[in-house]
């Protein structure tokens, strides 16, 4: 899906000057210094925000989605569910993120945002955020491309977001469970490691290279990623072949979708392969979203103890129900009885965008 940069000769003009005395009125109660190092006159507890980027999107989201101004993508109807009513049929705003995709100029007049979140994996360009300073809307830039970046992205979320316990709150969960990931991780001696390949696309013969922010959670598990070339586009799962996927002998498969994991159980060509012969083909949960990319979100957090007790369950042991519980109490707001939990660990194949 692209979007267009519409420049009608009377409706753009009329909405530029209406956000301007909308946001030129609005008073700045602090400074906030950004990723870039750039001061920021930012609103007090700004009521309408604009992130450029899905990860970004949903970790306003995860502070306050009634904040939101806008989505980046469309919504599947799977995850729609899980949304409160304010940030179920937001507008479609477009952003910066994979495959070509902008943002519209008019839809974003329209939806008058106050403040503007330009994360690490908006690649966020010198015309759109001279388009949003002309016109008053301070845009600030934060560190969120990696899982370890979280803790801080939602400490400053909160406080730019007029609600620091919130942030407080997620932040300090983020942090205990990236410490109890590093600790386990690293007593894991390296000859232990386990060998695991993420099969992406309709025949699972597509995949993240090491590095890739596809793959992220599976090597901050400790998983060791087989396909060690470089991510070559940025959007991934770059093509491979039956005879790489041999080679590689992974002991544990990845599934992208649950049709990618009949395909690879019901194919003789892969029978062959440690994994398969094992029974360990894993899916991926996708429910609200996916928990593991597309897009690259907070439940990345919940998907690390997930992928950890997988390949590790002697260290990580992980009562993956209480933990799925505890994670959709804090970040969702939502309590969930114990076959809840358990449906949310298997994939549905319904929440790809």
């Amino acid at each position: 899906m692209r979007f267009r940069f519409l420049t009608r000769s009377r409706l753009l003009p009329a909405l530029v000057l209406a956000l301007a005395c909308c946001v030129f009125g609005q008073a700045r109660a602090a400074t906030f210094t950004d990723a870039l190092g750039a001061a920021v006159a930012v609103p007090d507890a700004p009521k309408r925000v604009y992130a450029l980027s899905p990860p970004d999107a949903l970790l306003v989201f995860a502070i306050d989605p009634c904040r939101l101004v806008g989505w980046n993508m469309p919504q599947t109807p799977a995850a729609k569910q899980w949304y409160p009513p304010c940030a179920r049929d937001l507008p479609v705003l477009g952003g910066f993120f994979g495959q070509g995709v902008t943002p519209n100029k008019e839809a974003l007049l329209k939806a008058a945002p106050d403040l503007v979140v330009s994360g690490t994996m908006a690649r966020s360009n010198r015309e759109f955020d001279s388009f949003f300073t002309s016109l008053g809307i301070p845009v600030v830039h934060i560190d969120s491309g990696t899982v370890s970046d979280y803790p801080m992205a939602l400490r400053q979320l909160g406080t730019l977001l007029g609600d620091k316990e919130r942030g407080e709150k997620l932040a300090a969960y983020a942090d205990e469970t990236l410490e109890a990931i590093r600790k386990g991780v690293a007593s894991i001696p390296e000859a232990r490691r386990v060998r695991v390949y993420y099969a992406e696309g309709e025949d699972g013969l597509a995949t993240d290279g090491q590095g890739s922010f596809h793959t992220q959670v599976l090597e901050m598990a400790g998983g060791q990623n087989v396909h060690k070339t470089p991510q070559t586009q940025r959007y991934g799962m770059d093509k491979v072949t039956m005879e790489t996927v041999i080679g590689y002998a992974p002991q544990v498969i990845l599934a992208q979708t649950p049709k990618v994991r009949a395909a690879i159980l019901g194919s003789p060509a892969w029978k062959v392969i440690p994994a398969v012969r094992d029974g360990k083909v894993l899916g991926l949960p996708d429910t609200p979203i996916n928990w593991f990319d597309r897009p690259p979100s907070f439940m990345r957090l919940l998907a690390l103890k997930w992928m950890a007790h997988a390949l590790y369950p002697d260290v990580f042991p992980y009562d993956m129900v209480r933990e799925t519980q505890a994670f959709f109490k804090l970040f969702w707001n939502k309590d969930l009885d114990e076959g809840q939990a358990r449906a949310l660990l298997t994939p549905t194949g319904a929440a790809k965008p």
